[in-house]
Formats: structure tokens, C-alpha cells, sequence
């Protein structure tokens, strides 16, 4: 290592700002060279650099000429008398025979070898110690000073607040007696409240010249960082200096965790916290006094600021001492106003602690905490860290605490003392309150983790130890997980075990109602306990949100459009977001299923949707996203429905979601469906799904996205099956509505991929008698649909009449499908002007034939045109073969064309004009008997891709 590289790890700062404690060593030691000894004191607290001081002057002394003598007091030879005197006679070569003075070395080693014997500890009765022999300390006076009239002698003691009492007495024998000699005697002490032997280390200090050690200042840190090889950023001295109060030992030692951390290039901007920091924290504790070890170590556990009279209980100190033990802390600089600099010299502290030490400070504060009435949440977070902590205060202390901390949000905490609660409470009964407690409250993280209690709350219910009031909560945790038979049973064990009193009954009167509806099939094993509460007259909406939600599934099953938006979002303005709000989130997220839309609301009008969501659980952020992926997919915006639901699978796992990953998993097929991107929607087929969801409303949407993927995918009669399906558990239900699922629409477009117009007109009109009104959205959707299934002459006022409902219906893309057919149509009528205006409007947003897929308006592959002959004659055998029948050219403009690609899109990546597509399509429509771009889709089925692939490496030709 260079000489320079080499002085950057020097410690405890270099003797930076020491130059006047320097200078007045070496006038003292000058003096002591010229005949007149001293006695100093070099004082300050640990790290502040009185070793470093010290090895400094013993260096000067050798070359001024000086024999140096050096010793280390240590706590561990407190007990062994005259210990430091033995290390300096050694030093001084008083004990050997070639020493500065021949023959001396038997007379100090018999002097010393006194001190062990059996009359100096008969000195000592009860532990107090009278003073020294005073041969003893004359004859080892005598040495010293004969050995400085030969050479000068400095005698250097590190540490001397460690030394024994009889060799404090011999150094202030020696101190009073070094005037007029060439004798200086340097000691260095850290400040002392309580010395071990207050009487012979006052005594000492007394006669001696004190020399202070303070901090480094800013300027002083601002040196200290010149060892880095990089300029340091403005201000980085000053986070320096108010991080280790300007200790040098602290200072020096972050400099060279950034030293370690440094390239050289770029500037040093920031403190680093390495192993050189850590270790000079221990090192300041182990060297500092007794009592700022512990105080540290406590304060650390606690992670904040702790009174003196607390310390002293909690360390049985004296509140004296308590304080002096934060004076030295303060000093050594790792306090500022009795609390740590940085949390991270707290890290420091806190990795030091032994794991016993820190787990019995942990309960003694949490005892002094609940004696002294501190705050539930302070006394349960030591319960946490202690190790099982008895009496009949701490289940109830721990189950407050979490109630405080799920009011402020910190779910994760209350967890943890609900989990805590449950193990430490003796009586059955209360311990299942606990573990309800503990499971509504990690819900908020993973349900799938708080389902692993229901067998045991479901056990207690049949065993009577949850009160009816408590049974009645698990009811909505129990459909989550589709676990109906289990809910069932709960209302059968409250229903049937005598007369319901009026609170219990209010309150199952939302799960019974919300059972209804999710479990639509198993509506009727409920009557009995229904009529129960219908003869009450308990109705839903008679307190709280959940009643509030419960009716508003109703309302969305069996009510107007209008009256279900306007709950729901009266529901979503009023909700607040806790661990109470799940059950109506997840509601209002089954009424946007139950009905046609949800409003738009902004963050502004409903504080439930405000962005600073991030702040919440992952289960309420997992369903408000799926709660917005509901509103984008209805307005088409295939990117925005991708981007909420996905993160509603990121937030909380598909195992986590019950039931309710329906809802979820079918808004990502239909978008990916709908762009085109049919291996991710494959993707999301293949997650997993309860077999329960299907006896839900979810999985009826559920089913609606995988025959919608189906048909896409040319599996027709996969998608037959689906929608079939959805019809008749709708039927079987009773719940029929239109705006549910459109199951008549989406089998009226598969029946036309099968080539039976009639069937697919017959579907189309029975859901357009079934629709209200207000339901632009669903009834556009089917005009758009009975179109491709009716002759020229009907189909332009009935594509007219659609894109006229889907316009003022917000739902872009089926606007977009519907604008394009109706431009096809009216291009063939003869009316290419207006076709081309409709062309425009339907591309929007587009940029290019590359523009995001909610932007091409391909039609989808349902919407198919029949063939010419009678209704329900199927495709005839030349349908494929007049493929054949295509240039080369015409294929490719009609494989663009089926594909969704504008006529002005098609000219721009072909290199032709506009006008000549238009010839090209009007030829392909005349030759394959079709008159619009889903007739295209329908008659060349596979060759969509192949023609694309074709069509890129080719140019048409304008012939």
C-alpha cells in the first residue's frame, strides 16, 4: 500500500484540529527535557482521539531523546494491584538486569511482587482500599525518578480510569513529586460520574494538567473528507458532521466505508454505511463507561426516545446514572436530544445486541409500558419482541393495539398482533375472536393465506365458541371461496338454534342477501331462514355498507340500469377503504357485472378511486383495479383493461381471488381476444379457476370471454357450447337479463359462423325485445349483429340505427366494428364519398397501419355474412373455391380487408393508390358473394395470416 493510500485508513481522524492539544505536549514535554516534569491529563470522550494523541507525543519523545514507558489499563485487572506500575517498570526496563539502573530490578520486583501477597488484600476489608504501603510507593518513586536523572523519561497510561487503586495512588505519589525532574507523565481518561475508586482517582486528576479532546467541527469533517479521491457534492460535510456529532473515530470511519465505495470519477454525493462505521460504533460503546453500553442498547430496542427515569427502571440504575449514561452517549456523538442521529447508527447498535438480551428488554419494557398506561400499539410492539410474556393484560393489550393500527392503515402490523393475540389467549372462546380478527386482517394482504383459518372458525361455529354476531361475519369470507354448503350450514346453526335476537338478525339479513346472488342456484335452500327475517321486515339497507352492497345486487339482478348506476356509485363515493370496505368493494365490483356500465367517476368524486391507492392493502388496490378494468373494457379501450386487471393478478395471486377471479380473467381474454393477441388470452384460460365460480355471476362472465375466444379462434362449436351454457344456467336462475350476459347476441353471431341467418336473425331480434331502453350499448351491439345476418335491401338502416346507439354508448370498439360495416355497405350501394367519411371516422385515433390494436377496428370474426341462397341453405361446396378465383393482388387487399385494415391503411402498405383498393375490394365482393368486411373474415377463414405475410414482401400493381 502507498505511503498516501496508506494514511486514508489511519484512524480517529488523523489529528485533525488537534494542532493546540499538540503544541501544548510539546511545550510540556520541552519542559520535561530542560528539568522540569509534569503530569497531564488528556481528556475526551471515546474516539475523539486521545491514542492517537498519545502515540503521537511517545513518537516526539523518541526523537527529543526521552525513554518512553508505556502501559494500558484494562477493566478486566481493576482487581490487581499495582497492575499498570508492573507494565511501566517493564517498559522501563526496571525489571531486567540490563535496565538503566544494574541492580534495581530486584528491589521493584520485590516491591511489586508485594503487592500480590496476602498482607495488601488483608488491606482491603469489605472491598475498600486504604492507601498504599507507603514504602512500597516510595521505593517504586525512587526507580522512576532515578531514572530520569540519567535520561529524560516520559510515562504514558492509556486509559487510566481502568487502573487499579493502588497504582492511581502510586501515579499521583509519582505526579507530586515530578517538578524539578525530567519526568512527564501523561495519562488519558474518558469523563467519569462514578469512578470505580472515586477518592484515588480524584486524588490523581487533581495534580494534573487537564487537556480537553472535543469534537471535530464542520471544518474539521470538511478536512477529513479531502481523503476521498472524488470532489464531495456541497453540504456533504455537514451531513457528515450531523451524523457522528463530529466524533474523529466515526467520522474517519464512514469516510472509509465511502473511500471503499468510491471510483474516483463520479462525485461523492451521499453517506455510506459499511463495516468500518459499524465496528467504530462498537468499539466507541465497548470503551465508553459502563453505563452507556446498556442505555445504548436499550434505546436501540426501543427506536426511540426513552426518559431517564424509565432507563433507570428498565436497567435498575440509578436515574443519576441513567442521565450520565446519555450525557456520554451525547458526547461520544451518537445522540442529539436523547434520540439516535440516524436511524441507521440505531442498525448499527441494534445488530450488536445479544438475542437474550434483546428479547428480556423487550419485556421488561413492555411490562413497564402497560404499569405506566403507555399507548396499546407502544406496549404490543415489545410483547411482539418479547418471548411469551404472561397475564391476563396482553391478548387484550395486543387485540387493542391492532384495532388501532388497522384505523390507521397498517395492516401488516395488525396482523401481527392479531396472530400474536390468538396464541397468547387462554380462554377458547376468546382466542377464536382472535383468530376472526386475524383473518379479516390478512385478507387485506392474500385471502388465500387467511382461508387457511376457516376450517378452524367454521369448527367453532359448530361448536358454539364464536357468539352470533361473529359467525355471522365469516358468512361473506366462506362465498369468497365459494364455499357455499359451509355458509349454508353457518346460517342453519345461527337460524336453528333458537330465536334470532334483532341485532343478529339484522345483521345476517346482508349475508343471506348476498348469498342469494351469488349463489343464485342455491337461493332455495334458504327459505325458511328467509321468510324468518322477511317476517321481521329486516330489510337490507337498514345499516352499514355491506348492507348497502347486498342490496345493491339485488337491485343490479332485478332493477333499472339507472337505479343500479346510481347505488353503485353512491356506494363508491361513501365507502372508506379498511378492511370493513372489502366486502362492498367487492360488490360493487359484481353489480358492474350485474349491469351495463358503472359512471365514470374521477378521483375527485369518489375519494375510493383517489391515486394515492398505493398507500392501501394489496386486496382493496387489487379490486378497485379490477373495478376500473370493468369501466375501460366497456368504453373499448382494450389497453387500459389489460393494464388495471393486470395488476389486479400482480397485487393479489389468482389463488387469492375466490370466485371473484372470474370477473378478473374474463375482462383479460376479452381484451386480448379483441386485439388479436390469442396466446395471451390462451394464457389466461389456462389459470386455474374454482369450480364454485361457475355457479356465480362471475362465471357466467367467464364463460361469455372463453366463447367469445372460441369463435374468434374458428372453434365454433367450442363457442356454441359456451354460450348455450350461459343461457340456461341464466334461465335456471332466474335471472335472464339481457344486460347480464348477451348470451342470445353472442350465439346470434355463432349461428351465423355456422351459415343459419335465420337463427342468427330470430337470436338477435328476441334480445333486442328483451333489452330496455336505456341500454344503448347492448341494443347497438345486436342491430350490428341482426345487419350481417339480413339482406342488402334491410341491412343499411339497420347498421345505421346501430352505430347511431353505439355512438352515445362510450364503447369505441364495437362503435368502431359497426361504422366500419356501415361505410362497407354504403360503398357498395353506390355512395364511396360518404363510405369514405365513415372509413375515417372509424379509424380515429390511427396512426398508421401499425397503431395500437383497439385503433385497427377489425370486425370480429362472428360478425359474418350469409350466402346468397335461401336462409338456411348452408355455405355451398364453390365457397372455397372461388378463392381460387382471386389475382393474386385481390387477395392480398381482401386478406388486409378481412383483417380490419382501412382502405387507406391497405393503400399505404401496399404502395397503392386509395381508389385502386376500392376497385380491387369491389371485384373480391362480387366474386366470393359477400358485401362487407365480415363476409371476408368468414369466406377466408386461415388465409388471413398467410395473405398478410404475402401481402408485406409484395406491391399490387396498378393494372
Amino acid at each position: 500500500m502507498a505511503p498516501e493510500e496508506a494514511s486514508m485508513h489511519r484512524p480517529a481522524g488523523d489529528l485533525i484540529e488537534r494542532e493546540d492539544q499538540l503544541r501544548a505536549l510539546d511545550g510540556l514535554l520541552s519542559a520535561a527535557v530542560a528539568g522540569s516534569g509534569r503530569a497531564v491529563v488528556l481528556s475526551g470522550a471515546s474516539g475523539n482521539g486521545k491514542s492517537v494523541l498519545l502515540d503521537r507525543l511517545r513518537q516526539r519523545a523518541g526523537e527529543a531523546g526521552a525513554d518512553v514507558a508505556t502501559a494500558i489499563a484494562a477493566r478486566a485487572e481493576q482487581s490487581l494491584p499495582l497492575g499498570v506500575v508492573g507494565q511501566l517498570a517493564d517498559a522501563a526496563g526496571l525489571l531486567h538486569g540490563d535496565g538503566p539502573e544494574p541492580g534495581a530490578e530486584n528491589n521493584v520486583a520485590e516491591l511489586l511482587h508485594g503487592a500480590m501477597s496476602s498482607e495488601w488484600e488483608e488491606l482491603a476489608p469489605g472491598g475498600a482500599y486504604p492507601p498504599a504501603p507507603a514504602r512500597t510507593l516510595h521505593g517504586l518513586c525512587a526507580a522512576f525518578l532515578r531514572c530520569a536523572e540519567r535520561r529524560p523519561m516520559v510515562l504514558c497510561v492509556d486509559d487510566i480510569h481502568y487502573a487499579d487503586p493502588f497504582s492511581m495512588q502510586f501515579l499521583s505519589y509519582l505526579s507530586r513529586r515530578v517538578r524539578g525532574t525530567r519526568l512527564l507523565v501523561v495519562l488519558t481518561e474518558l469523563p467519569q460520574l462514578s469512578p470505580a475508586h472515586p477518592a484515588q482517582y480524584v486524588e490523581l486528576l487533581h495534580g494534573s494538567t487537564p487537556i480537553a479532546l472535543p469534537p471535530l467541527t464542520r471544518v474539521g469533517v470538511t478536512h477529513l473528507l479531502q481523503r476521498l479521491p472524488a470532489a464531495v457534492e456541497p453540504g456533504l460535510a455537514g451531513h457528515l458532521h450531523a451524523f457522528t456529532g463530529g466524533n474523529p473515530r466515526l467520522a474517519a470511519a464512514l469516510v472509509e466505508d465511502m473511500l471503499r465505495r468510491a471510483d474516483g470519477t463520479a462525485p461523492v454525493g451521499r453517506l455510506v454505511v459499511g463495516e468500518a462505521f459499524i465496528e467504530a460504533v462498537r468499539a466507541a460503546l465497548f470503551r465508553s463507561q459502563p453505563p452507556a453500553l446498556p442505555i445504548a442498547r436499550a434505546l436501540a430496542v426501543t427506536g426511540g426516545t426513552v426518559a431517564a427515569p424509565v432507563l433507570a427502571r428498565l436497567l435498575d440504575l440509578s436515574e443519576e446514572m441513567a442521565n450520565w449514561g446519555l450525557l456520554a452517549l451525547h458526547r461520544v456523538g451518537l445522540l442529539a436530544r436523547h434520540t439516535f442521529r440516524d436511524p441507521r447508527v440505531r442498525t448499527a447498535i441494534l445488530a450488536g445486541v445479544p438475542v437474550q438480551e434483546r428479547v428480556e428488554l423487550h419485556r421488561r419494557l413492555a411490562v413497564l409500558g402497560h404499569a405506566a398506561g403507555e399507548p396499546p400499539v407502544v406496549v404490543a410492539r415489545h410483547l411482539l419482541g418479547a418471548d411469551g410474556v404472561e397475564g391476563a393484560w396482553v391478548a387484550p393489550t395486543l387485540q387493542a393495539a391492532a384495532g388501532e393500527a388497522l384505523a390507521e392503515g397498517r395492516v401488516k402490523e395488525a396482523v401481527s398482533f392479531l396472530d400474536a393475540a390468538a396464541a397468547s389467549e387462554p380462554d377458547q372462546r376468546r382466542r377464536c375472536e382472535a383468530t376472526l380478527a386475524l383473518t379479516r386482517a390478512e385478507w387485506q394482504f392474500n385471502p388465500a393465506d387467511a382461508a387457511r383459518r376457516l376450517p378452524e372458525l367454521l369448527a367453532a361455529v359448530r361448536r358454539g365458541q364464536l357468539v352470533r354476531q361473529q359467525a355471522v361475519a365469516l358468512i361473506p369470507y366462506l362465498l369468497w371461496h365459494g364455499l357455499i354448503d359451509d355458509a349454508i350450514e353457518v346460517v342453519t346453526v345461527l337460524t336453528s338454534a333458537g330465536p334470532l335476537d334483532d341485532e343478529t338478525a339484522a345483521g345476517l339479513s346482508a349475508p343471506m342477501l348476498l348469498l342469494t346472488y351469488l349463489f343464485p342456484g342455491q337461493a332455495r335452500r334458504l327459505d325458511t331462514p328467509r321468510r324468518e327475517l322477511a317476517a321481521r321486515g329486516l330489510l337490507p339497507a337498514s345499516g352499514g355498507p355491506l348492507h348497502a352492497a347486498a342490496a345493491l345486487t339485488a337491485l343490479a339482478a332485478r332493477s333499472t340500469h339507472a337505479d343500479v348506476v346510481a347505488a353503485t356509485e353512491q356506494l363508491i363515493r361513501n365507502t372508506r377503504v379498511d378492511h370493513e370496505a372489502l366486502g362492498p368493494i367487492s360488490i360493487a365490483m359484481l353489480a358492474s357485472v350485474l349491469t351495463d356500465r358503472l359512471g365514470d367517476p374521477g378521483p375527485t368524486d369518489y375519494p375510493l378511486l383517489h391515486p394515492d391507492a398505493g398507500r392501501r392493502p394489496p386486496t382493496a388496490r387489487a379490486l378497485l383495479s379490477a373495478l376500473a378494468a370493468e369501466g375501460t373494457l366497456r368504453r373499448g379501450d382494450l389497453a387500459g383493461t389489460t393494464e388495471h386487471a393486470g395488476q389486479g393478478l400482480e397485487l393479489l395471486p389468482a389463488a387469492g381471488w375466490g370466485i371473484a377471479v372470474g370477473g378478473l380473467l374474463s375482462n383479460l381474454i376479452m381484451a386480448a381476444t379483441a386485439a388479436g393477441r390469442r396466446e395471451e388470452a390462451r394464457a389466461h384460460l389456462a389459470v386455474p379457476v374454482p369450480a364454485a365460480m361457475f355457479e356465480t355471476p362471475f362465471g357466467l362472465k367467464y364463460l361469455h370471454a372463453r366463447g367469445r375466444y372460441h369463435l374468434r379462434t374458428g372453434c365454433v362449436r367450442a363457442a356454441l357450447i359456451d354460450f348455450q351454457a350461459c343461457g340456461r344456467l341464466m334461465t335456471a336462475w332466474d335471472i335472464d337479463q339481457p344486460e347480464l350476459v348477451p348470451w342470445r347476441t353472442e350465439l346470434a353471431r355463432v349461428q351465423l359462423a355456422l351459415g343459419r341467418p335465420a337463427q342468427c336473425r330470430e337470436l338477435a331480434r328476441e334480445q333486442l325485445d328483451r333489452l330496455p331502453a336505456h341500454n344503448v350499448r347492448e341494443r347497438g351491439a345486436a342491430l350490428w349483429t341482426l345487419a350481417a345476418a339480413s339482406e342488402p335491401a334491410h341491412r343499411l338502416p339497420l347498421l345505421q340505427q346501430a352505430v347511431a346507439l353505439l355512438r352515445s354508448s362510450d364503447d369505441e370498439l364495437t362503435t368502431g366494428y359497426a361504422v366500419t360495416d356501415l361505410a362497407d355497405c354504403l360503398n357498395a350501394a353506390g355512395g364511396p364519398d360518404a363510405a369514405r367519411l365513415l372509413w375515417q371516422l372509424a379509424r380515429g385515433t390511427q396512426q398508421g397501419p401499425d397503431a395500437e390494436p383497439r385503433a385497427h377496428w377489425h370486425p370480429p370474426a362472428e360478425a359474418v355474412e350469409p350466402p346468397a341462397a335461401a336462409d338456411d341453405a348452408q355455405p355451398g361446396p364453390d365457397a372455397a373455391v372461388t378463392l381460387e378465383g382471386l389475382t393474386e393482388a385481390e387477395r392480398r387487399v381482401a386478406t388486409l380487408a378481412a383483417d380490419g385494415h382501412t382502405n387507406r391503411a391497405i393503400a399505404a402498405r401496399l404502395f397503392v393508390t386509395v381508389s385502386t383498393v376500392e376497385q380491387h375490394l369491389t371485384r373480391v365482393y362480387r366474386k366470393l358473394r359477400v358485401n362487407s368486411r365480415g363476409g371476408l373474415l368468414i369466406r377466408l377463414g386461415r388465409e388471413t395470416t398467410r395473405g398478410r405475410q404475402r401481402a408485406k414482401r409484395g406491391q399490387v400493381s396498378a393494372a
